[in-house]
């Protein structure tokens, strides 16, 4: 492949010419932390940081699930200082995609420095921290973590692996523009994903005031109001004679709802005309909600569609579905309750059929409440499709940014 002018072949692919590369040994040292006893782990004390406060897009968090304390001894050169930067040396997740995730120690309250967790002292004057952290977060890093990563469920990783690997360095002035630009997009990321927080409390808190009931509201079960009737599933599942990639109906499964939003408006699988005449058939614009795994996630269909036994369709509705929507959404944690328990967590009719909805008697109210959840919805998903915007900017941003293929000086 030719090499446009101004750029050469490295270790690390191609980068312009005033740029050097460098082994990250010649860079910093890493130094691993110390083996703290579960015995002394408590709500009291220091926080002993593990792998799993660090965030796949970088930084550490820290909350009330993820915090372990220690009440133990320790001394000080087990702690860390502010700003330190730290990096995962050890991976749970099915990927392999925490491994090498850096973070800043920023809190203003001691913490220890536990093993499997790196911390980086800059030996060389060539590097900026900030463009080395980004770095840390970069495909070519991420790549390299897993290719050389050893262990089978638990991914580890070494001072060896991280140390052959290969950076390409520009000047300090350009390395602290291109972090400066990468962190600036972050802050802007970071500030949509908060606010898209703030308004999803916003909405939990408006459910909680528009769907409690009220005194000239009444109590039906929703047997009252509706007809529940159960999926099929054609057997056996796995016979192809079932499918037909170029259907119009779509097969719905558990993953089909659990990554969609109040509308389903695409099935990964549909079925054939047999699949079909074998299955619970339900047109486009109705309410379902699964019953088995995932229990209680209500969703309106945007499409013809074939329910499994794992699913119910609400049909013959008496009242505004949008507004039976959100109640099944508000309710949808308490099902797990009273589900029946065994391999998988499963609802049965009876149970569907005898919960009881607090109604408005007017129909126009019902539609009022919906309406302004769905107003809430809309402006949450704009802010998420926003959200992703900037993602893959960011993601674009520093795959030419940290390859020179972008040039900021």
């Amino acid at each position: 492949m030719e090499v446009r002018k101004g750029y050469k072949k490295t270790e690390v692919g191609v980068i312009p010419n005033d740029w050097d590369v460098k082994r990250l040994r010649d860079i910093f040292t890493l130094k691993s932390g110390y083996a703290f006893s579960s015995n002394y782990f408590s709500n009291e004390g220091p926080i002993v940081i593990t792998p799993g406060n660090f965030k796949l897009n970088g930084g550490l968090n820290f909350n009330d699930k993820n915090t372990n304390r220690y009440s133990g001894s320790y001394s000080s050169s087990m702690q860390f200082k502010y700003g330190d930067l730290v990096i995962v040396m050890t991976d749970l997740t099915p990927d392999c995609n925490l491994l090498g995730k850096p973070g800043y120690v920023k809190l203003n309250e001691i913490i220890l420095h536990n093993q499997r967790i790196g911390k980086i002292s800059l030996t060389s004057t060539l590097i900026h921290i900030d463009y080395l952290y980004w770095f840390f977060l970069s495909e070519f890093f991420s790549r390299r973590m897993k290719e050389t990563a050893t262990g089978s469920t638990v991914r580890h990783t070494s001072n060896s692996s991280i140390y052959n690997t290969y950076i390409s360095i520009p000047s300090k002035v350009e390395q602290t523009a291109i972090a400066n630009v990468i962190s600036e997009t972050d802050a802007l990321i970071n500030s949509i994903e908060n606010l898209i927080s703030k308004k999803r409390n916003i909405k939990q808190g408006a459910m909680q005031k528009l769907l409690t009931f009220k005194p000239d509201w009444e109590l039906k079960r929703l047997e009252e109001i509706t007809e529940i009737k159960r999926g099929a599933s054609p057997r056996p599942i796995e016979n192809p004679i079932w499918f037909e990639e170029n259907s119009e109906i779509g097969w719905v499964r558990i993953s089909d709802v659990t990554k969609s939003k109040k509308y389903l408006n695409s099935t990964i699988q549909s079925l054939s005309k047999l699949g079909i005449k074998n299955s619970r058939y339900v047109e486009k614009g109705s309410l379902i909600m699964s019953i088995c795994a995932t229990v209680g996630r209500p969703i309106i269909t945007n499409l013809d569609v074939c329910i499994h036994d794992g699913f119910v369709f609400f049909d013959n509705l008496k009242i505004d579905k949008e507004y039976l929507y959100y109640y099944l959404m508000f309710i949808e944690s308490n099902w797990g309750k009273n589900g029946q328990t065994g391999s998988q967590m499963n609802l049965n009719t009876n149970l569907i059929n005898s919960t009881i909805i607090p109604l408005p008697r007017v129909l126009l109210e019902q539609k009022r409440i919906a309406s302004i959840l769905s107003e809430m919805d809309a402006e949450i998903t704009a802010l998420e499709n926003k959200l992703e915007k900037y993602k893959k900017i960011k993601t674009g941003m520093m795959q030419n940014l940290l390859t020179g293929k972008i040039r900021l000086v």
